[in-house]
């Protein structure tokens, strides 16, 4: 069964045909008008092997979110890098998030993804959802590809780092407030409100902080129960750092990330079947809402030697996640679902980081650490219910040399030795039986990478790479029902790619490259008698495309930044057992050469910015084709478009910002899946409209 939300499928071609046409035609550079008044963008550097490098020549694909990214009225997640980067889609939905970068992804709520995530250097253990938002953010990049090499385990379609602003490298502080309402129904409005400060202490440590608090009061009416919230969002992010200079001449820094988030998650609804409804009205009868909580801590030490850099990171991260689900989103009485996931790692990272200007770099590191995973699922209306304890510990050696061969031409290459040792219990409880069982993981793996990059003038530079990506075994906490169906194994993956930077003498810079993933022993869910999943390595899976983004003044304080990508994704041998909701009996399906989920063709991005001396300025086109939610290609998204915008005016000190996203209110699903009663969906967001007023000393 298919079915598909509402798209407008012409402007969306016109849109992408103008934006491919821009970016060929960028690649002519057209001659310097005299007197023109030009505004040129500043380097980009990134870290993608640990030592600072101008973005344009190193060899990886990153896309770095710049300020004019990270300064929106109410802080951005991941929303704003699919937007920017190509070939990147952000599922946000109450059921699960997930970065999708190169059709890439997990089964449904794993406890791991194959984006990995680093806050302030420490790694979050579980994925996308334990990730605050882009709250007082320094610095936000994606790598793309395998970056396992040099970032570890869970790393396999690329490395998402974000830091937050650094102790004492501004002075002063900002207060923001804002109110927002959606046409959609929302009531009572919306609001936010934020504080950030950074400086120095007289006679101490250079000192940051900042709180932020949101609240959306939900747009889904229930005219079962007469609830007008469904959706509602309460959310706090906080930060606070410290940084010592310390007499040997190194620094001793310390930093805290925390999120507590809240919300209704009533949000699915029936769009076939008797329950259906229309937008953003559902039908639920049980209680149904969640509760997230994460925090990420860090101690930095560095220090300098001769010829290299020591650096030291200690971190400590938590993550809760707890929630009660109405068991179907309909009027019957049926029980709730239960989840109560707790995690606890701490890590440590050393590594030797080399410096000076000479033709060697190198980076040599080591990192450890200990994982700590409680999850309680319980399934009310099947009165089944399970409790799982996971433990992990891991240790890794690995290194990474770039040699310039001459001026022009470098070559880099680099090894992993990572060691993940693990065992977990899980406890499962239904009307039949009372069960105990036991499982247990042990693997040592090898990833190596190499890369070139050969500089064809100043301004331009070809690389290339080929890179072994890894996805670590883990445990099937949800599903399982005995000890074989407990466990599953790594997942390895083979990328390789190349591409072209180019710098433009007006400052524009365009990035074009083209790659190609293999992934074997891909983890994938098979459903098996008793109500309960077995995840298997049994699937392949084969991802291809190419991408370009572009950056370019146009002068006079104008900007635009555009992004578009082609690719395909697909499953190259995926034969599993599904449930046949006609019947309600198991049977054998082959999904092979299926597309893999929320992996569209086509993805493309388009803003454009003002910065003046009084008015800002910006608006933003994001596109998608059409997308499969599920392996077995059943359930559809078509193409679709979003348009945001907001403009600022400063009085005096302070800056006052009009926003709207979702412009044109378009329609789409966040997320959805077949169900014996119909296809049920939860939808995206509604327009929303806003305003900010910020005040800066």
């Amino acid at each position: 069964m298919s079915r598909h939300s509402s798209s407008r499928p012409v402007p969306g071609r016109i849109a992408l045909f103008a934006l491919s046409t821009a970016l060929t035609g960028s690649l002519i550079p057209g001659p310097a008008q005299a007197g023109e008044d030009i505004t040129y963008l500043g380097e980009i550097t990134i870290f993608a092997n640990y030592w600072e490098e101008l973005a344009r020549k190193s060899a990886v694909t990153a896309t770095v979110l710049g300020g004019g990214d990270l300064a929106r009225p109410v802080s951005p997640d991941l929303d704003a890098m699919a937007g920017r980067s190509a070939n990147t889609v952000f599922q946000r939905a109450n059921s699960q998030e997930r970065l999708v970068v190169r059709g890439m992804s997990a089964f449904d709520n794993a406890l791991s993804d194959p984006v990995g995530y680093m806050v302030n250097g420490v790694a979050l253990p579980m994925g996308t959802i334990q990730l605050p938002h882009f709250f007082g953010a320094d610095s936000v990049t994606l790598l793309k590809g395998p970056q396992g090499t040099t970032f570890g385990r869970n790393s396999e379609a690329g490395l998402l780092a974000f830091d937050t602003i650094r102790p004492g490298s501004r002075e002063g502080g900002e207060i923001n407030l804002g109110v927002s309402g959606s046409d959609a129904g929302a009531s009572p409005i919306g609001g936010s409100g934020s504080v950030l400060w950074s400086g120095r202490a007289r006679n101490g440590p250079a000192l940051a902080f900042g709180l932020e608090y949101a609240r959306d009061p939900g747009v889904i009416s229930n005219p079962v129960t007469g609830a007008d919230d469904g959706g509602k969002d309460r959310r706090a992010t906080g930060f606070a750092a410290a940084e010592w200079d310390l007499q040997d001449g190194g620094y001793l820094r310390l930093t805290t990330l925390a999120e507590n988030q809240k919300f209704n998650k009533e949000q699915f609804r029936s769009i076939s079947g008797p329950f259906a409804t229309g937008r953003y009205e559902s039908v639920y009868s049980d209680p149904s809402w969640e509760r997230r909580r994460t925090s990420v801590t860090a101690l930095e030490y560095g220090t300098g030697f001769d010829g290299f850099d020591l650096t030291a990171i200690t971190g400590f991260t938590t993550f809760d996640r707890d929630f009660v689900l109405d068991f179907d989103g309909s009027p019957l009485t049926l029980g709730v679902t239960e989840l109560d996931v707790r995690d606890r790692t701490i890590s440590q990272e050393i590594r030797l980081t080399s410096t000076g200007a000479g033709p060697l770099k190198w980076v040599l590191g080591v990192n450890a650490f200990k994982q700590s995973t409680d999850a309680d699922f319980n399934l009310g209306a099947m009165s089944t219910d399970r409790h799982t304890e996971i433990d992990q510990n891991g240790v890794a050696l690995y290194g990474f040399t770039e040699y310039a061969i001459s001026e022009r031409f470098r070559l880099g290459g680099g090894l992993r030795l990572d060691h993940v040792s693990s065992e977990a219990w899980q406890s499962f409880t239904s009307p039949m039986a009372r069960l105990r069982y036991k499982g247990d993981e042990s693997s040592t793996t090898l990833l190596p990478k190499l890369t070139l990059a050969y500089d064809l003038s100043e301004a331009t530079t070809i690389h290339a790479s080929y890179a072994r990506g890894y996805m670590p075994a883990g445990y099937n906490y949800g599903f399982a029902n005995s000890a074989d169906s407990l466990t599953y194994g790594a997942e390895y993956s083979w990328n390789a790619e190349v591409g072209v930077k180019h710098a433009f003498t007006n400052g524009a810079a365009l990035t074009l490259a083209a790659f190609h993933t293999t992934v074997k022993d891909k983890q994938i869910t098979e459903t098996i008698p008793g109500a309960a999943q077995y995840i298997s390595n049994a699937g392949e899976a084969k991802s291809y495309g190419i991408e370009a983004e572009l950056t370019a003044p146009l002068g006079s304080g104008w900007e635009i930044a555009a992004n578009a990508g082609w690719q395909r994704a697909r499953a190259s041998a995926f034969r599993t057992t599904s449930m046949d909701l006609g019947t309600g009996s198991l049977t054998p399906v082959d999904w092979s050469g299926n597309a893999l989920p929320m992996a569209p063709e086509t993805t493309w991005g388009l803003a454009l910015s003002h910065q003046g001396e009084v008015w800002r300025a910006r608006g933003s086109l994001h596109g998608s084709g059409s997308y499969w939610f599920d392996p077995g290609n059943t359930v559809k998204q078509n193409g679709f478009m979003t348009v945001d915008a907001e403009i600022s005016r400063s009085l005096g000190k302070g800056e006052l910002t009009l926003w709207v996203t979702n412009l044109l209110d378009e329609e789409y699903f966040s997320t959805a899946a077949s169900t014996m009663r119909g296809v049920v969906v939860e939808d995206g967001s509604p327009r929303t409209i806003g305003m900010n007023w910020k005040i800066a000393w």
